[in-house]
């Protein structure tokens, strides 16, 4: 049902990309990130392509990589730009 939603433009999902590998190859969601980070325990945040830079996905998305950075960085793991 998230991914439906997120689809239809009515909100952001945080989801593993396996399960909108169609959704994203097709353009019918897109990964408002630059840097993906590859892992088998990874989440992507996606969202309709217009509605990538709004104000609320924005700022979640900053949220969310504030948050991922210091988890990391209280676990001690060394990684690249997020």
């Amino acid at each position: 049902m998230v991914i439906q939603a997120a689809i239809h433009g009515q909100g952001i999902a945080l989801i593993n990309n396996v399960m909108t590998k169609n959704e994203l190859d097709t353009g019918r969601l897109v990964c408002p990130f630059n840097d993906v980070l590859v892992s088998k325990k990874a989440f992507y945040l996606v969202c309709h392509d217009n509605q990538a830079e709004l104000g609320k996905i924005a700022a979640f998305r900053q949220w969310i990589l504030s948050k991922a950075a210091s988890e990391q960085q209280k676990w001690g793991f060394v990684t690249g730009e997020l």
